[in-house]
C-alpha cells in the first residue's frame, strides 16, 4: 500500500525531501512505517534524520505526528491506512 510522508521544518532539512511515497506492507503500524521511510533515505539523510524521529524503536515524544489530518498521541501507533498521509515536524519554539 502507498503512503505519503510530508517532512517539515527542520526534519525537512534533515532528510533531504519534503515529501516521500512509500511502499508499505498492508497492516503496517506508524513506527514501523517510520523505520521504512528512514530506511528509505541515502545514508547521511538517514543519520541525521533518525534521532529527530526515532529512539530505540520508539517516537521522539516531541515529534509532532498528524495523520490524515489528525494529530496522533505521543504514545499512539497506529494501523496506516491505503493511501494515508502523514505530516511530521518538530516543535517550533520563538520568542
Amino acid at each position: 500500500m502507498k503512503l505519503t510522508l510530508e517532512w517539515m521544518s527542520q526534519l525537512r532539512v534533515a532528510a533531504g525531501t519534503a515529501l516521500q511515497v512509500l511502499d508499505c506492507p498492508d497492516g503496517v503500524q506508524l513506527t514501523e512505517a517510520l523505520e521504512q521511510a528512514i530506511a528509505a533515505l541515502p545514508d547521511d539523510r538517514s543519520e541525521a534524520l533518525r534521532p529527530l524521529v526515532l529512539v530505540d524503536g520508539r517516537r521522539v515524544s516531541a515529534l509532532l505526528v498528524a495523520l490524515d489530518g489528525v494529530q496522533v498521541l505521543t504514545d499512539g501507533n497506529p494501523e496506516l491506512r491505503p493511501g494515508s498521509t502523514l505530516v511530521l515536524s518538530s516543535p517550533i519554539a520563538g520568542g
